[in-house]
């Protein structure tokens, strides 16, 4: 997938997008098929997309980013709540010249990101693709504890197994913690509460746009009961549930999940 930089609110950002690579500081192409805005979750960054991408780049224009202080954007924190960064995306959008209503495509605190973003400027969200992804977060204290004490220098940094389905690959596995260590843990930690204090609920309710709310058939349990409690109450969402996969759908199985959305995607109306 072609990369580049661009300035974003003063933040160098980083983008991953589809079709043919342009000048420095001239917008990818966004023309083909439906615009696709990806956002990534916690501690991770743009490159989680770049197999579903080249998947739907077949038929449309996929383009991510990496947050601010994720990755290879500028940067040293987060940005500390859903709705700044909501806001960020936005201005990303703004700043590629993408089609007035773009489809959001989000992972897990993306996901939220995208549901926030469809509240706070509904005429620029055409629809909405949700993975992994409750309709509020319960961040356990014991896994801010746990990570504040990284950033402390008190222990070391732990990746978890767990978030993928059992029948992975470790190769691909691999590759997740390796995403998710080009991100400093404090980054993390930041992005973890603001996943802790953004309460969705039933607010949600007044997002209008088609929905497709997925997640993997061996996500962890409070996450996939949080997917199908969200399903609910965004009105008319689909619910697809992708076999083989934990929490990491995206990067587990992005054939699949492109298919998913492929189907979706053609549902809308013209």
């Amino acid at each position: 997938m072609p990369q580049k930089y661009f300035d974003i609110d003063g933040v160098a950002t980083f983008v991953h997008h589809s079709g043919e690579t342009t000048l420095p500081e001239v917008a990818p192409d966004l023309g083909s098929g439906e615009a696709l805005l990806c956002l990534h979750g916690a501690g991770n960054n743009g490159n989680l997309y770049f197999e579903l991408s080249g998947h739907l780049a077949k038929a449309h224009s996929p383009v991510s980013f990496d947050q601010p202080g994720h990755a290879r954007s500028g940067g040293i924190d987060s940005l500390g709540s859903i709705s700044a960064m909501a806001d960020f995306a936005l201005a990303v959008l703004e700043r590629l010249g993408a089609p007035q209503s773009t489809v959001f495509v989000g992972h897990s605190m993306g996901g939220a990101v995208a549901l926030e973003a469809a509240m706070r400027a509904p005429d620029r969200v055409r629809a909405l693709v949700v993975c992994s992804t409750p309709a509020s977060f319960g961040v356990p204290d014991f896994m801010l504890d746990g990570l504040r004490r990284v950033t402390e220098g008190k222990d070391r940094r732990r990746f978890e197994r767990a978030v993928y389905s059992p029948s992975t690959p470790d190769a691909i596995v691999h590759r997740g913690f390796m995403e998710d260590a080009k991100t400093d843990p404090r980054v993390m930690y930041g992005d973890l509460l603001a996943c802790r204090d953004w309460e969705g609920g039933e607010r949600l309710a007044e997002i209008e746009v088609p929905a497709l709310v997925v997640h993997g058939a061996d996500e962890l349990a409070p996450l996939k009961t949080g997917s199908e409690e969200l399903a609910e109450i965004l009105p008319g969402a689909q619910l697809e549930v992708i076999p083989d996969a934990g929490h990491m759908v995206p990067i587990e199985q992005p054939e699949v999940l492109s298919a998913r959305i492929g189907a979706f995607l053609e549902g809308l109306n013209p």
